[in-house]
């Protein structure tokens, strides 16, 4: 395993790096501290060229006072660089300036740790003009130092992969699973011992919550809002009670309704939406929330390996959230990759059949994913995706459970069992 982030490869360098042959402008955004910078210098790298940096105080000053210097290109066909365009907004104006000339590709590629969408509308000048890329915290496979394609092959011909990988079993076991759990994704915190990795997250939840939410919007309640960040690590993978946890943290609804919004902002967490071609009476409505990073999720609730590897009812039942939102995270990080577009979401009837992750692509197929903890599969553990392959009918292609078991093999028609260190063994 490589020592540090910039050892590892970033699959997400060459997409970026084929989309500037396309788009004029691309902004890479994700969590701060996911590797954008060592993408963005990989980039330099390979058109010889420099990064400017805002978020280093010599140049955003300069910026803010001339953004016109940092948006002229020196040599025509090399894009300018710019790492946390956010810090200095009024750059985008000078870009739009530009895009009005000309919309050749491969003029700017950006970076960017707050959503775009998130920043004042008289700056959101390029909206509707700028090609969007999602990074991740680093994928298990590219820690493994390769980049997976499980999700492209599952999508592409899911009975051929599960006949394929029958004859292979995983020789991941539970620690391994609880280990990457504890561990997440960011590059900055993989490979520290678990104490200095706790202080690590610490410090990045406390610095996000004071900086980055504080330079969106005036935070009056800091303690209010940490409170309700550690009480959604608890519902994580769950369905969203909004009350529930807006009650827990001392602070009203509608607060918290904010607050929620700020946290997705900063990529804190997610909001995994209800999915339904249309919601009808027996489909819920309510979004799933998903911390983004299981080692942060943990960290927000105190556990450790220890407790989480416990056989009390309250770790189990942890376990099975925390390897539910560090799954899904791995799925998304595999379809980032992908230039197929996607729509994604939960499943949840009123009766209580239920899909954890739904895919649909463009061309109307739908896939379906459970995620269990056990190392074996009861039939129960397939009902809900057999009530979406009744729902979707011809459109379902297949519905995969992802356990911590040993064995892939086909339950039934178009219903298989994957073990979920596929995604990086």
């Amino acid at each position: 395993m490589a020592e540090d982030e910039t050892a590892i490869k970033r699959q997400i360098t060459r997409l970026v790096y084929s989309r500037t042959r396309e788009e004029p402008v691309i902004l890479l955004e994700g969590p701060r501290s996911t590797g954008k910078s060592t993408v963005i210098r990989a980039l330099a790298a390979e058109f010889k060229t420099q990064v400017f940096d805002f978020d280093d105080p010599v140049i955003r000053d300069e910026a803010r006072r001339n953004p016109d210097f940092f948006t002229t290109a020196e040599h025509p066909g090399i894009p300018i660089l710019i790492d946390e365009y956010q810090r200095v907004p009024a750059v985008l104006d000078s870009i739009k300036t530009r895009l009005n000339k000309s919309t050749r590709p491969g003029q700017f590629v950006i970076t960017g740790s707050t959503r775009h969408n998130a920043l004042p509308g008289n700056v959101q000048s390029l909206t509707g003009r700028i090609h969007h890329i999602n990074i991740f915290p680093f994928a298990q496979s590219e820690m493994k130092g390769h980049f997976s394609r499980i999700m492209t092959k599952l999508l592409a011909d899911p009975g051929l992969m599960i006949n394929k990988e029958k004859n292979r079993p995983s020789t991941e076991t539970r620690k391994d699973y609880i280990d990457r759990i504890m561990k997440g994704g960011f590059p900055l915190a993989v490979h520290r011992s678990p104490q200095s990795r706790s202080r690590w997250f610490d410090d990045y939840v406390r610095q996000t919550v004071e900086r980055d939410i504080s330079g969106l919007v005036r935070i009056r309640n800091n303690r209010g809002l940490s409170l309700l960040l550690r009480k959604l690590a608890a519902q994580t993978a769950q369905i969203l009670a909004l009350e529930k946890v807006a009650a827990a943290a001392g602070i009203d609804i509608s607060t918290a309704r904010d607050y929620i919004q700020l946290l997705q902002d900063v990529f804190m967490m997610y909001e995994l939406p209800a999915w339904g071609r249309t919601l009808g009476s027996r489909v819920a409505a309510k979004p799933k929330m998903h911390i983004l990073d299981s080692g942060i999720a943990a960290r927000l609730l105190g556990l450790t390996a220890e407790k989480l590897s416990s056989k009390e009812p309250a770790a189990l039942t942890e376990m099975g959230h925390l390897l539910e939102s560090f799954t899904i995270a791995e799925i998304l990080k595999e379809l980032s990759w992908l230039d197929d577009t996607v729509f994604t979401g939960h499943w949840h009837t009123h009766d209580d059949k239920e899909v954890d992750f739904v895919i649909e692509r463009m061309d109307g197929s739908i896939y379906g994913f459970e995620i269990k903890s056990a190392t074996r599969i009861p039939e129960s553990d397939f009902r809900g995706l057999a009530a979406l392959r009744r729902f979707a009918n011809d459109s379902f292609k297949a519905g995969f459970v992802l356990y911590t078991g040993r064995t892939a093999y086909q339950f039934d028609d178009r219903l298989f069992a994957l073990p979920i260190a596929r995604f990086w063994e």
